[in-house]
């Protein structure tokens, strides 16, 4: 083969070149062409980046982009009035662009309670947590109530009692599970046990913890009640002469199974008193209430208190009686858990100042002033700590002096507090103690 020359190659290198440029030239052209054609005609949704997220369900309806026509419709909501209150508690809704979530409750419990009903027989409520209560016959949701179980919910006697007992209110105790969420976890569950406690009074990280001493599954050995320092047990029945439950097996049965029960939102009260003084130690049956207001019913003996409170309504729908100390510990327990006050058990009424309060007023701290706003007040319950001190159906192991006070006392800052018990003879009355509270049960 003839060997070519340096010319010859440098002519057929450019020719090479020639040619690549011309086929570029073309490859490009023919591309430009295309392109050209599909931007006339604009992208379709099946010719679309398979990758891309622009589809017309994300474009403003009339809106092209890239070929592409929107069809996402937006709803104006500029004109909405809607607020909270007006949608169902926990729901959600958009108003003037903005996520609004519902506080309107409608929960059986809140409907009671807006209507101002007053319920013709027993009737099971539920608050927005699904706990229930159970509103006796007679009774309404108090219009200062709250409408959940943890906040102390409050009944009030419309048609249940006579003329003298009208308006008197009464708190709901809850015993075994309460849910504070809709979500019924475990850690949005409190139990509360029924039964007699005792309650740390030593200053420190436990101050006020309960401890359960005998739980209402050990009813049945109240003949031989165990004892809290002891003295004091809740007996089936007494031969000291003081006066024990109406039915201490009725109560803790139907608390059990109704989850729950009632205690007088404030002490009793007298009806009738126009002073704290009353009528003396004379023996008196005026009617008691629950109302605030009214002076403390004190100056009675235990077995007056016990049948005061027993007699206070006569129903086949429930039962009143003189609280127990299941009932008053129980209570305790309860304000405890969902109060915020953890050592309420401990509170004392710190009044030496005052003598007695007004039901409903009574004041734990003794540099306020008159007319100041009563602070013994825990889930709706008042007066616990302080105004007097109250007779109970538990019964103290001393002969002489069988009957057993529960609570504070205004005149005494050192030893008495909301869960001491304390002890006095069948006959003892006084200006300072002698009062009570009553219990429902149904």
């Amino acid at each position: 083969m003839k060997k070519l020359s340096k010319k010859q190659k440098l002519i057929g290198g450019i020719a090479i070149l020639i040619v690549a440029v011309i086929v570029a030239i073309v490859i490009t052209t023919s591309v430009i062409k295309n392109n050209n054609q599909v931007a006339s005609e604009g992208y379709s949704v099946a010719t679309a980046n398979a990758s891309s997220s622009l589809i017309s369900n994300y474009i403003l309806n009339g809106i092209t982009i890239g070929g592409i026509t929107g069809k996402m419709e937006v709803l104006d909501t500029s004109d909405a009035t809607a607020t909270a209150e007006d949608i169902v508690w926990g729901k959600t809704g958009y108003v003037n662009g903005e996520k609004i979530t519902g506080t309107y409750d409608n929960s059986t419990l809140a409907q009671l309670k807006r209507s101002g009903q007053t319920v013709t027989e027993n009737t099971i409520v539920e608050d927005r947590y699904d706990n229930q209560i159970k509103v006796p016959e007679g009774f309404k949701i108090a219009e200062d109530s709250p409408v959940t179980i943890a906040e102390g919910v409050v009944i009030e006697d419309s048609t249940a009692g006579d003329e003298n007992t009208k308006g008197s209110q009464f708190v709901w105790i809850p015993v075994g599970d309460i849910y504070t969420s809709a979500d019924h976890t475990e850690e949005n569950k409190v139990t509360i046990t029924l039964g007699r406690y005792t309650f740390d009074s030593t200053a420190g990280e436990k101050y006020g913890k309960a401890t359960l001493v005998q739980s209402a599954e050990n009813w049945e050995d109240t003949s031989s009640s165990v004892a809290i320092s002891t003295y004091y047990k809740e007996l089936a029945s007494s031969t000291y002469g003081n006066e024990i439950a109406k039915n201490l097996e009725d109560f803790i049965t139907k608390a059990t199974t109704s989850h729950g029960y009632y205690i007088g939102r404030y002490e009793a009260g007298d009806a009738t008193a126009t002073n704290s003084a009353r009528t003396s130690s004379t023996i008196d049956t005026n009617p008691i209430v629950c109302k605030t207001g009214v002076y403390p019913y004190n100056w009675i003996t235990q077995p007056q208190a016990s049948s005061l409170c027993q007699n206070m309504y006569s129903s086949d729908n429930f039962q009143s009686d003189l609280i127990n100390s299941y009932a008053w510990d129980t209570a305790i327990v309860f304000i405890q858990e969902f109060s915020g006050d953890t050592n309420y058990s401990q509170q004392r009424g710190r009044n030496t100042a005052r003598a007695l309060q007004k039901c409903g007023g009574s004041i734990l701290d003794y540099n306020l002033d008159e007319g100041d706003v009563a602070q013994d007040i825990r889930c709706n319950i008042y007066d616990m700590a302080g105004n007097t001190w109250e007779w109970s159906t538990e019964t103290c192991s001393y002969p002489h002096a069988p009957c057993v006070t529960r609570g504070g006392y205004y005149n005494n800052s050192t030893t008495d507090y909301t869960s001491v018990r304390g002890y006095g003879g069948t006959t003892n009355s006084g200006y300072g103690y002698g009062s009570c509270r009553p219990t429902l049960y149904l």
